[in-house]
């Protein structure tokens, strides 16, 4: 299999459908290095746009704007497109973002589809403020799926929300069985081994990977955690961030971080908030309800880049975590409900993985395992209480096993075509 340094992703087939985006700005976020302007690039190219870019990290683009604030306009006159793609790449670093926004979405709102891109500060500079309220939808760019590293974008179906139901075994099945195997498990094992973002995983070279991986954790946490936030500690934040490793798929205790970094409660909150905000990690909250003697305070917490894990179940566990959360983020942005990422565990210590929550309602269960094919008791359980289908997904293995009452034993590389 061949992986090219332009890839297509999963947003393309929908951000840019009128009845999706709606006339209103496409706000385009999600972690660093992840291909945010490849993405915006590539598709201004395949759409013939590609004068319609503009960096303004370029000082001659804002010198361009100061001369004329309506300076886009004879390229947009000029295009061959009725409404042709304006890409703006890390305007909001510019004084005064949200309100050029403002000015040219107001202007040429119907002559254009404007579409902004950035990293953690567009969410940090977006969230204060209301200027632009009701002018735009967010998006998010996440690592790589599988179908996205496979190269074949229709096997991620627009209906999966429909498809994951109990009484629909056939038609779930029929599809899940309908994806190729050979190039879907190569794509999954160099997922899993060089991360799903895009550079490290084309060069899929041991040694670059992890210059790769060092260089970047040191690059968020020197500069978007400076940037960003007042902490001057940034050796405390790169000790937190040694020790999440280890953590990785466990509620995670603040107690016991506190103790081991010698800081405050309220530092090490603190620390990992901002490893959130620069898109380091994500954390996803216990669900309570209808779950007799449930936790309900601890988060788990995840890297974008599962390569930090060095634990084979862990990693897995959180290559699960994050492409769970491109199927919740994707359905949220396709307007198929209000979906949630959570976990279940209570005082007995008997856990389930993830739960993927609907309209504040429980959707389905998701369990990882290596090759183990028994369900275990308290799965069904839990299954049964929340009244949704349970999917323990193996990380090796080929064969769907329909075990009855909506639970499936299914390997990882068919279900990520299907939902990643």
């Amino acid at each position: 299999m061949v992986y090219i340094l332009i890839m297509d992703r999963l947003q393309k087939t929908y951000i840019f459908d009128e009845k999706v985006h709606a006339g209103k700005m496409i706000f385009l976020s999600g972690p660093r290095q992840v291909g945010k302007t490849t993405f915006a690039i590539n598709y201004q190219k395949q759409a013939g746009d590609s004068g319609l870019y503009w960096n303004w990290d370029d000082p001659l683009v804002r010198r361009e704007y100061q001369k004329n604030p309506r300076f886009i306009e004879p390229l947009l006159a000029a295009s061959k497109n009725p409404c042709p793609v304006v890409v703006f790449d890390e305007i909001h670093k510019q004084k005064n973002w949200k309100n050029i926004l403002k000015g040219f979405y107001d202007v040429f709102k119907g002559r254009a589809i404007f579409f902004v891109t950035g990293s953690a500060r567009l969410d940090f500079f977006r969230s204060s403020g209301d200027s632009l309220v009701g002018r735009y939808f967010a998006y998010r760019l996440l690592p790589l799926g599988l179908p996205e590293a496979v190269g074949d974008l229709s096997t991620a179906r627009a209906e999966t929300p429909a498809i994951f139901t109990a009484a629909q075994d056939k038609t779930f099945l029929k599809i899940l069985m309908s994806f190729t195997e050979a190039p879907s498990k190569k794509a999954l094992s160099r997922l899993l081994t060089y991360g799903g973002f895009p550079e490290p995983f084309i060069k899929a070279n041991a040694g670059f990977s992890l210059r790769w991986r060092r260089d970047y954790a040191s690059l968020l946490t020197r500069e978007e955690i400076r940037d960003l936030t007042r902490i001057q500690d940034i050796r405390g934040v790169e000790h937190l961030l040694l020790l999440l490793p280890e953590r990785i798929g466990a509620p995670m205790s603040i107690n016991s971080l506190r103790e081991d970094l010698d800081v405050h409660h309220k530092t090490v909150t603190q620390w990992l908030d901002a490893l959130k905000k620069i898109y380091l990690v994500f954390s996803i909250k216990p669900w309570t309800e209808h779950v007799a003697r449930a936790i309900k305070r601890e988060e788990k917490y995840y890297f974008y880049d599962w390569t930090f894990v060095e634990s084979e179940a862990c990693r897995f566990e959180n290559m699960l975590a994050v492409m769970l959360l491109r199927m919740v983020c994707r359905f949220n942005e396709l307007g198929f409900g209000d979906f949630d990422l959570r976990y279940i565990r209570n005082k007995n210590k008997e856990e389930i993985d993830f739960l993927v929550v609907k309209d504040r309602k429980p959707f389905a269960l998701f369990e990882a395992k290596t090759k183990e094919t028994d369900i275990p008791s308290h799965a069904t359980k839990f299954a049964r209480a929340l009244k949704v289908p349970y999917y323990q997904v193996l990380s090796q293995g080929d064969d769907v096993q329909v075990m009855g009452d909506g639970r499936y034993v299914l390997p990882a590389w068919r279900l990520f075509m299907l939902t990643a």
